[in-house]
């Protein structure tokens, strides 16, 4: 029987990485069937999300001419969509199956539901990634602890990401990376698009310059997101990032209800920001409104959400100056060390100019740097 790779993932949307990936696999390994497995996603999984019927169809669009088969296992199976109950029915369907998952998973095997089922089940071909662990020190590890059968193909991919690509399209950018052909069918069918009209309102209370800023945190707080697997929604990050400085030029107060002692302050704009993101686009998660609400000037306790947004504006990859490429650096290979440093740097800055500090920022110091919380 013939021997059949198994690769799943969200395909939201698919990108030429995922096509390199796995002809790369199927040459190296000698198989000739693909059986690609969408990710079930239920409907509440995040804003900017497609249907699994879209991102089946447009999966299929991204290998078209191949031998491929696209498998609705998960959205029958409807849950509990864990490799290690998915395998064995594959397994059964299939025959002789090979599953082929990035580098980047295989460094997190052990965090999977039931790793040790899934080293019985069948082989696993790993593909490295550029910017991610070595490959052959973490399956030499997996080898170790679970007897599993690793083969490490020789081919490197690139480091893309489908969350990357797909931030760019719900901003009207056209990524570089998607398959001519997926291209094509998320524009003839206006995929994405949900967003445009907020982007065109914002655009119209901002500078071009301050645009592009608000679009570098929405790409620079996915990218921390993902990076670090700080599990926060996407949707209420990109819109949090979005709509974080959606006020800073327009400081007229509406009658909206702000601290008094932020007025007249560089730090107004993220409390008039809260109020002006409800009332003008609509956004009625508090969890959003305070991680604009407080993404200037951090406070004590914050969510991972209001973390997330306050670093993503520090850090944004349009900020040159330094120290700014040195704390993204830290914030890239740990976020709660670059929040802090970010946090600290801040703080430093306002005391050696002696025009006072805010509250809230004060409070944000001693909570996290002072005494060390997390």
């Amino acid at each position: 029987m013939a021997r059949t790779l198994i690769f799943g993932g969200a395909f939201d949307p698919p990108h030429c990485e995922h096509v390199a990936m796995c002809k790369a696999a199927m040459r190296e390994l000698n198989i000739d069937r693909l059986v690609l497995v969408p990710t079930y996603l239920p409907p509440h999984k995040g804003a900017g999300t497609l249907p699994f019927e879209t991102r089946a169809r447009l999966a299929a669009a991204a290998f078209e001419g191949e031998n491929v088969v696209v498998d609705d296992i998960e959205l029958e199976r409807g849950g509990d969509n864990y490799s290690a109950l998915v395998l064995p029915a594959l397994k059964q369907k299939y025959g002789d199956i090979v599953y082929l998952i990035g580098g980047d998973s295989l460094q997190y095997f052990d965090r999977w539901y039931h790793p040790e089922q899934i080293a019985k089940i069948c082989p696993i071909a790993v593909c490295s990634r550029g910017g991610y662990t070595d490959v052959q020190k973490c399956a030499d590890e997996v080898v170790s602890k679970y007897g599993a059968q690793i083969y490490i193909l020789k081919y490197s991919g690139k480091d893309v990401s489908s969350s990357m690509l797909k931030t760019e399209l719900l901003l009207g950018e056209e990524p570089s990376d998607l398959p001519g052909r997926v291209l094509e069918i998320i524009e003839q069918d206006g995929l994405f698009e949900q967003y445009f009209p907020m982007l065109e309102k914002l655009r119209s209370f901002q500078t071009e310059e301050l645009f592009a800023h608000s679009k570098a945190v929405v790409k620079r707080a996915i990218d921390f997101n993902n990076k670090h697997n700080l599990a926060q929604d996407f949707g209420r990050v990109f819109l949090a990032a979005l709509l974080h400085d959606n006020a800073k030029q327009r400081p007229s107060l509406d009658g909206l209800n702000v601290p008094k002692d932020a007025i007249g302050t560089p730090v107004l704009h993220q409390f008039l920001g809260a109020e002006k993101a409800r009332r003008d686009f609509g956004i009625e998660d508090e969890g959003i409104l305070d991680a604009i609400r407080y993404h200037t000037t951090a406070k004590a306790g914050m969510t991972g959400l209001e973390k997330l947004i306050y670093t993503a504006d520090s850090l944004s990859d349009d900020r040159m100056y330094a120290p700014i490429p040195e704390l993204r650096r830290v914030a890239d290979e740990d976020f709660d060390k670059g929040f802090k440093a970010t946090l600290k740097f801040t703080y430093d800055k306002l005391l050696s100019k002696g025009k006072g500090i805010y509250p809230l920022t004060v409070q944000a110091y001693e909570y996290y740097i002072t005494n060390g919380q997390n």
